[in-house]
């Protein structure tokens, strides 16, 4: 079973952008089409059944003995944002917020079980972090949006929500701490990396600087 989903993952990039073609050509019918066939043969379900089930359900579908599945996880998420892009297309906000919205929490979980995400999805990833921020979003949810976009290498807008999160909880001393020990990691890289990545280390010395201070 595994190695097949491990084929699925990656004939996955064709798969994405296959839909993604379809929806720039407004053939939304069809990419509908292919994301439910992707849920069939992947989860022996459809879209619709997937969206019933409570997010606890949700993160159950994607274990493997009490273990998050990687490939599992990730093309779960990247389906999730493919699906609420075509709702969105058809002007049904509601429908593909909450799609994005779990998306989120999907490579949220796979972010916080220490794995990386696939290169096969970090372009679904990176779509669905985009369209979340048109949404005033939630604690929660900015918890896993700065580690996301942490995970997808794009750290000015992981730092930019990171601060947000951190704001939104008050300045909790646990939040604070999962920020401290991200930016202590950041500072282990070179200079010319951190400069590359878009968050030079006198940005992370003078965010740590303000932590310290609280």
């Amino acid at each position: 079973m595994r190695d097949y989903i491990l084929r699925l993952i990656e004939q996955f990039g064709l798969i994405w952008r296959k839909i993604v073609r379809l929806r720039e050509a407004g053939s939304l019918e069809e990419a509908q089409a292919t994301i439910n066939s992707a849920y069939r043969d992947l989860f022996d379900t459809n879209s619709h059944f997937v969206d019933l089930l409570p997010d606890e359900d949700l993160l159950k579908l994607i274990q493997y003995e009490d273990t998050i599945d990687l490939d599992r996880c990730a093309v779960l998420a990247a389906l999730h944002v493919a699906e609420g892009q075509c709702f969105q297309e058809q002007g049904m906000i509601d429908e593909a917020y909450r799609r994005f919205d779990r998306a989120l929490l999907l490579y949220g979980a796979l972010v916080r079980s220490g794995q990386k995400i696939p290169p096969e999805v970090r372009e679904a990833a990176s779509a669905g972090l985009a369209e979340l921020s048109n949404y005033e979003l939630e604690p929660a949810t900015l918890d896993d949006a700065w580690r996301v976009y942490a995970a997808v290498g794009d750290y000015p807008n992981a730092d930019d929500h990171l601060w947000q999160w951190l704001e939104a909880t008050e300045f909790a001393e646990a939040a604070c701490s999962d920020a401290q020990a991200w930016y202590h990691q950041l500072l282990s890289s070179s200079d010319a990396s951190l400069e590359q990545l878009g968050l030079p280390r006198q940005e992370i010395e003078q965010s740590l600087a303000q932590l310290d201070a609280r």
